[in-house]
């Protein structure tokens, strides 16, 4: 028992470190998510045993140097200078200026969701979702007065819609190979799941929109300077790789700014230089996430994750739900979805089978509660993204106000109970 509970203890000095002390604070402003990791890591490092400090340093190397960890990171990079140089070129006011021009204003809301929700969906990508659309998001709760952390929730909210529902998402395409189902009917299974928290979602930001107002734009619309976000936005709906978006993103900025006089060269570089900068915080964090979780699945702490969970499995019920915290706390462990989703795939696989639960809901309640839990952890990628590209807010103040993941949560507990869909149990085909 002692060794079992040292293999998860690093997950736990973590969160008794961040959360203990934001709570004495009364202010989870007061402890950077990077200095718990920190503390996390060198505990975790110092509690490995069997091996020589260079060859635990070296683990935690590895974990933190994965593809999928180099593959967010350039993701961040990027999207962080393509933010900045939107900024400086104005594309992001004038953006914001047409839309206050063509939309109703108690529409805002819903017109956004909606668009997160589209963007995500077509592309795969909830991540690249919050890139194209934050921005714009942001800078229209700033020039209508509305709260900028509902804003972003909305935006994470969105994003998470369509990434789940996605044909070409990477946490899709684990769920369903692993758990032997089409794509297809995995998307059938879900949709049951998700729309009736959608559209409550819906409701809900409309009725709140019916408040807002705003300030008339200043003069004319320069629609030229619109032209990169339309452009990241057309080519994002299209399935264009988020990176090659970004970059060509970034390219038209610089030509456009340059035409439009907003920046000579030098300013450009500079415009790329600090949009990169400002990504260097979420960039370590996501480094020590990996090694962390690294080191905790070399002491056995996802293995007494999985026994514990399993552990009181007593029929269907139990069955569906195991499989849910299960994915829930390996995604508190990697904070990323898709890794959590790979670790528990097997174990899924094999409750799934024993307990008669059809291949394709059991992929749809990884997927699902993998999402949830995602835009629920401070440290979260998609959280951390949107935060850090508004000014002056934590991804605790957003949080309280992702709405349509409290009303996913209740949806699958309703799932859970009454056993909705109900699919007929056929036998997981060979991936």
């Amino acid at each position: 028992m002692g060794k079992r509970l040292l293999g998860i203890s690093p997950l736990i000095v973590f969160i008794v470190f961040y959360f203990g002390a934001s709570i004495i604070a009364n202010d989870f402003s007061k402890v950077p998510i990077a200095v718990a990791f920190l503390v996390a890591s060198i505990y975790a490092v110092c509690i490995t045993g069997g091996m020589s400090l260079p060859d635990r340093v070296r683990t935690y190397g590895r974990g933190a140097g994965t593809t999928k960890m180099m593959f967010m990171i350039w993701i961040f990079v990027i999207a962080g200078a393509f933010s900045r140089c939107a900024q400086e070129m104005g594309c992001i006011q004038e953006s914001v200026d047409f839309i206050l021009n063509v939309l109703p204003t108690n529409m805002i809301y819903v017109s956004i969701f909606i668009a997160g929700c589209f963007i995500s969906m077509a592309t795969g990508s909830g991540l690249g979702s919050i890139v194209a659309v934050a921005p714009i998001a942001i800078a229209v709760s700033e020039q209508t007065g509305t709260s900028t952390p509902m804003m972003c929730a909305l935006v994470v909210c969105s994003a998470m819609f369509g990434d789940n529902l996605s044909f070409i998402s990477d946490t899709t395409i684990i769920a369903t190979t692993t758990q032997g189902c089409a794509l297809k009917d995995k998307f059938k299974t879900n949709f049951w799941i998700v729309i009736i928290p959608a559209l409550c979602t819906l409701g809900l930001y409309y009725y709140i929109g019916q408040g807002i107002t705003a300030k008339p734009p200043m003069g004319e619309v320069e629609y030229v300077k619109i032209i990169p976000y339309v452009l990241v936005l057309i080519l994002a709906i299209s399935g264009v790789d988020v990176l090659i978006t970004l970059t060509t993103g970034i390219v038209v900025c610089g030509i456009l700014g340059l035409v439009c006089g907003s920046f000579d060269f030098y300013g450009w570089m500079n415009a790329i230089g600090s949009g990169i900068e400002s990504m260097g915080s979420i960039t370590l964090i996501v480094l020590m996430a990996g090694g962390l979780m690294a080191l905790i699945k070399h002491n056995g702490g996802i293995d007494t994750l999985l026994s514990v969970c399993t552990k009181f499995i007593r029929g269907r019920r139990s069955a569906e739900a195991s499989i849910c915290v299960l994915t829930g706390l390996l995604c508190i462990c990697t904070a990323n979805n898709t890794i959590a989703i790979m670790s528990v795939a097997d174990i899924t696989k094999g409750i799934a089978t024993k307990y008669k639960i059809a291949p394709r809901k059991a992929a749809s309640l990884m997927d699902v509660s993998s999402c949830i839990i995602q835009e629920v952890i401070p440290y979260s990628a998609h959280l951390l993204v949107v935060a850090s590209l508004a000014k002056g807010v934590f991804t605790t103040d957003i949080i309280p106000y992702v709405y349509y993941v409290m009303f996913l949560t209740v949806s699958v507990l309703i799932c859970i109970i009454f056993n909705i869909p109900r699919v007929k149990y056929t036998p997981p085909s060979t991936p």
